[in-house]
């Protein structure tokens, strides 16, 4: 087998596509709403049995390849890759293929060697003692968590990783582009132009969602270093934007868990995973984005972040809350006891507390109104509304209507305040938000998909009703001519009528192997009209499907006609414009005739 019919042996398209959104069982396939274009009645079908999709409503359709090319906005090289990877499935790669890769899987083969060097360097390298002390001894990583995370070390070397690259057959221009290495002015003595980035660090490898290994966070291990941290500048793989440390290890547990845990640091990831808490992702100490939250959405829309006892990660958040709430995300808080700054530093100490900290998650505005409220004196006026001012720009910005008034209730008798005036100050603060641009919510992708006609698809539902019930075919063959079919179905038309003439009969198996023998690509065709048979008349009456067929039938029949007349009434103009009265008076009896026909349908 090729690695493409290797990789479909192996994985399902079923399960693939839930990874992004539910699909409903329809019979023997599933069906939902179609991500590549807006609609409200699910026309977006998938089969197991065939292992392709099809949207009726757009006519976007493929394999498991296209699906994932699509969704991701990737070239085929990339979703290839992604998919043996999850697969299992070893791609050779003999010599440089322009058709099996490009710069980004080139790109992503080079990270994973690079970690390899760093993950060698990390265990066997004596430079490395004290990163080995650090992370094993100091911070109580054992061996498995550290190979989990395939962490490593960059030795204090100016071209250790560069020189190993080199070797392994990566091009100066493919390194460069990798953010490994940082470019300078002048030439050293080798020819090259560029040095290492990360030199005497802890190496934590930065995955994507699909596991491919896309950059870098590098700890230094010198005390007068001023950056403690520094990450892989952004290349062709690694946008921090678009980046969640451990999404890839965290995705299967946030389903089972209907929860994300969203933290700050990578060791604090790493630090929930030594103890069994896996559905914890990292944002890497920047603020969330859109992207990321459209990614968190296609897991779960419930997230818990992780604030101190005193609101002071409030402030740093504050933009990142306003769009979970704006893209229909539960926010939920978890708050960590007095002077523990993170979960690491809490797992450190106690793995139960993380645990029960867990637990005791509460709703964002609950915990807001909690430590805005803490140790003041509410009797005092300019207390209560210094604590409405604070309070009450987060109640504007709340998208549930529910929710909204319920902590507004809550608000006014925490302070001793009349609703009707907490109302009136929130109307102020609703008013000033909408007059200030906010980010939009974060929806599904929507990719320009060529958009069907109606006579593709009322041709499409004759065919496939025909094929569901093989009794038709004689009388659609004998009420429609090959020409009155939309175009893109006329050839499988042509070979039904050719079959049923031959055989005088038809038979739906015999027709499916002759086309995949001689006419594959209607083969395909084929499948996608018995995907929407199956999923359209399964639950038909007889009589429902006598009418169905008489009504489509009959569409066809008026659209042709009317389309013809629409095209002689223009050659009728034409002819009298040129002064061709014979050729005029032809056109219009035709004309007639064509629309006696018309009114008699």
């Amino acid at each position: 087998m090729t690695p493409v019919e290797e990789i479909k042996s192996k994985l399902d398209i079923v399960n693939l596509i839930q990874e992004y959104f539910p699909l409903k069982q329809s019979g023997a396939n599933f069906k939902a709403t179609c991500p590549f274009h807006n609609e409200k009645t699910p026309s977006f079908m998938v089969s197991r049995d065939k292992q392709f999709y099809k949207c009726f409503g757009c006519g976007e359709g493929g394999d498991m390849f296209t699906f994932l090319q699509k969704m991701e906005n990737i070239e085929f090289p990339e979703a290839l890759k992604i998919l043996a990877d999850k697969a299992g499935v070893q791609l050779k790669q003999v010599s440089y293929d322009p058709k099996m890769q490009n710069l980004k899987t080139r790109l992503y083969d080079l990270h994973k060697v690079a970690v390899q060097f760093y993950s060698d360097q990390f265990f066997n390298s004596p430079l490395a003692k004290n990163a080995r002390e650090y992370l094993i001894n100091t911070r109580k990583l054992n061996k498995d968590i550290i190979n989990q995370f395939q962490i490593g070390y960059a030795p204090n070397l100016w071209d250790a990783v560069s020189k190993h690259l080199r070797s392994a057959g990566f091009s100066d221009a493919e390194i460069k582009q990798s953010g490994l290495v940082v470019e300078k002015n002048t030439p050293g003595l080798d020819g090259r132009n560029y040095y290492d980035r990360f030199r005497d660090r802890i190496m934590f490898p930065i995955a994507d969602h699909h596991g491919n290994i896309v950059g870098f966070t590098g700890r230094t291990m010198k005390n007068e270093e001023t950056a403690k941290y520094i990450n892989t500048p952004q290349t062709v793989i690694y946008n921090k934007s678009q980046i969640l440390y451990g999404l890839d290890k965290a995705k299967t547990d946030i389903r089972k868990n209907n929860l994300i845990i969203l933290v700050e640091g990578n060791m604090d990831v790493i630090a929930s995973h030594k103890i069994g808490v896996r559905n914890v992702v990292a944002a890497s100490g920047t603020s969330l984005t859109l992207d990321q939250i459209t990614l968190l959405r296609r897991y779960t829309t419930n997230v818990a972040l992780c604030f101190d006892a005193d609101a002071a990660g409030v402030a740093a958040a504050e933009r990142g809350i306003d769009m979970l709430w704006q893209a229909g995300m539960s926010v939920k808080v978890i708050i960590l006891p007095a002077r523990i700054k993170d979960p690491d530093e809490l797992i450190s100490k106690s793995a139960d507390a993380w645990f029960e900290a867990i637990e005791k998650r509460v709703n964002f505005m609950d915990y807001f109104l909690r430590v805005s409220t803490a140790g003041k004196n509410l009797k005092d006026i300019d207390v209560k509304n210094s604590i409405a001012q604070k309070i009450l720009p987060w109640l504007a910005k709340l998208v549930n209507r529910i929710e909204q008034d319920h902590y507004l209730k809550k608000l006014a008798s925490l302070i001793e305040v009349d609703e009707s005036s907490l109302r009136e100050e929130l109307n102020k603060f609703k008013t000033k938000n909408q007059s200030q641009s906010t980010p939009t919510a974060p929806e599904p992708v929507q990719f320009e998909a060529p958009k069907s006609n109606k006579a593709q698809l009322v041709s499409q539902r004759l065919l496939a009703l025909a094929f569901y019930d093989t009794n038709y075919i004689k009388e659609l063959i004998d009420s429609l001519a090959p020409e009155v079919i939309e175009n893109s179905l006329t050839d499988i038309y042509k070979e039904i009528i050719f079959h049923y003439t031959k055989n005088n009969e038809f038979n739906l198996e015999q027709f499916y192997n002759y086309l995949k023998a001689e006419k594959s690509n209607l083969a395909f065709v084929f499948d996608t009209l018995q995907l929407l048979a199956h999923s359209e008349f399964s639950e038909f009456s007889p009589s429902e499907l006598n009418r169905e067929f008489n009504l489509t039938l009959k569409w066809l029949q008026k659209d042709h006609i009317t389309s013809k007349l629409k095209s002689i009434e223009h050659s009728i103009r034409t002819a009298e414009q040129g002064g061709n009265r014979q050729k005029a008076d032809e056109l219009m009896k035709e004309f007639s005739e064509l629309s006696r026909e018309l009114a008699g349908l």
